[in-house]
């Protein structure tokens, strides 16, 4: 249980909050290239913030302002140019530092535009994934962490926008006892109501996760914590407890050990919205990795309003909104499962006290040599990709995390296939 004082000390995020000033410093994922291919401006709302993600039409990319200095207008309105993004009222146009490059009106010989500047901050692409960083200079490095720059890995970006605050989404990290029963007793119990039976890939999906836990452990490691669970039925030598699954403060979560790698990031759009990232890896043996990364966008409701429960990650986002716009933790009760989320709040606030110390937090990186490649505990296994035959189940890389039946998904299912028969 927290006192409401800690409560909003954890959960607010705008400019000047004490959460607010720890999440800008480290990069945030903002976008997936593919969108801007698409569209090459983007709305942002971004830790309280209205910006807008441009690429102009020399390639480069900006994060800027939504406000155009001269009347106000929204520049997600506006459209890319060879020097930045142009304003459509009045042509003023802006580079992605913020500099007004341009005022067609004004007389030639004008310095005015010399004068204006609008709020900017940093950008850079790793992976298919677009990062901004909203701290104080000098900006940290990019953390390049295993996922994002390992080699032959098959990878799909998805995202989905959650109503409620960014703690209780990542609260979910450090909860292993949710998987059970959540994931497991309560994911078979929808699918029947919804008529899909028990040879129902979905519904086999669930299986492994109604295993029942015996022993759960936590530990400080170097970027966060270590979670380690024990199955009924399973020895200490099981990856799960001898390896552990990792969490990076402050809100990245990593887990391998249901076939592919997942790298999650729960990003704060403002106080009461959360935007989450989920990096998909398949290691795909010799083939060569993608030149581009796709991207999906996760519906968490139907057209009829109704949660879309058969996909994993939209139980979790179900469990998250259930709890209100905001947790109020005065009011829980915390038991012996609950270990995981006390120390994981208990190192947020060490890392609040040494900012405010004026000290970097944890994973604030500065050293190009140590950041080379960011080394994770991954597990090199992919039996949940198999049926019991070992031969792939068919769909077990798209369904289960809600990629929908596209062009996309058949040829994701038909790189991890081959993977799958190379590994054989």
């Amino acid at each position: 249980m927290l006192t409401a004082e800690q409560n909003e000390r954890l959960c607010r995020v705008g400019p000047g909050t004490p959460m607010g000033n720890l999440m800008r410093r480290y990069w945030h994922p903002i976008a997936a290239t593919s969108q801007l291919a698409e569209e090459p401006v983007k709305p942002i709302r971004l830790l309280g913030e209205d910006l807008v993600l441009f690429q102009d039409a020399s390639g480069r990319l900006g994060l800027i302002e939504n406000r155009c200095a001269h009347r106000m207008v929204k520049l997600e309105y506006g459209y890319p140019v060879a020097d930045g993004l142009r304003c459509p009222y009045h042509g003023w146009t802006y580079d992605g530092r913020g500099a007004c490059v341009a005022q067609p009106a004004e007389p030639a010989e004008s310095t005015f535009k010399e004068k204006v500047r609008i709020k900017s901050y940093p950008v850079q692409e790793l992976c298919g994934v677009v990062f901004a960083y909203l701290g104080p200079e000098p900006a940290p490095l990019l953390p390049r962490w295993e996922p994002l720059v390992a080699k032959n890995l098959a990878r799909v970006l998805y995202s989905s926008e959650i109503p409620c605050n960014w703690l209780q989404a990542m609260e979910n990290s450090p909860d292993l006892t949710h998987t059970e029963w959540l994931h497991g007793h309560f994911a078979q119990w929808h699918l029947k109501r919804a008529g899909y039976s028990e040879d129902d890939l979905l519904y086999q999906n669930t299986l492994p996760y109604t295993q029942h836990q015996v022993e759960i452990a936590f530990e400080r490691w170097t970027y966060g914590i270590l979670r380690r669970r024990l199955i009924e039925g399973q020895t200490k030598d099981n990856e799960n407890w001898s390896v552990g699954i990792p969490i990076m403060l402050p809100n990245i979560n990593l887990t391998s050990n249901t076939g592919p790698i997942l790298l999650l990031w729960r990003v704060p759009i403002d106080d009461t919205h959360t935007m989450q990232w989920n990096l998909s890896c398949f290691r795909v043996g010799d083939e060569a990795p993608r030149d581009t990364v796709p991207h999906v966008e996760v519906k968490l409701k139907d057209e009829h309003g109704k949660w879309n429960l058969h996909i994993l990650t939209v139980q979790d986002a179900m469990a998250f909104v259930a709890q209100g716009d905001i947790l109020d933790r005065t009011k829980e009760r915390l038991g012996v499962g609950d270990v995981g989320i006390i120390l994981y709040r208990q190192m947020l606030f060490e890392q609040l006290d040494a900012l405010e110390a004026g000290r970097d937090p944890i994973n604030v990186f500065r050293d190009p040599q140590q950041n080379a490649s960011l080394e994770l505990p991954i597990f090199d296994r992919d039996s949940f990709l198999f049926a019991g035959d070992g031969k792939y189940r068919k769909g077990v890389a798209t369904h289960t995390f809600g990629i929908p039946d596209t062009a996309v998904a058949k040829d994701l299912e038909a790189v991890v296939e081959r993977a799958v028969q190379a590994r054989r």
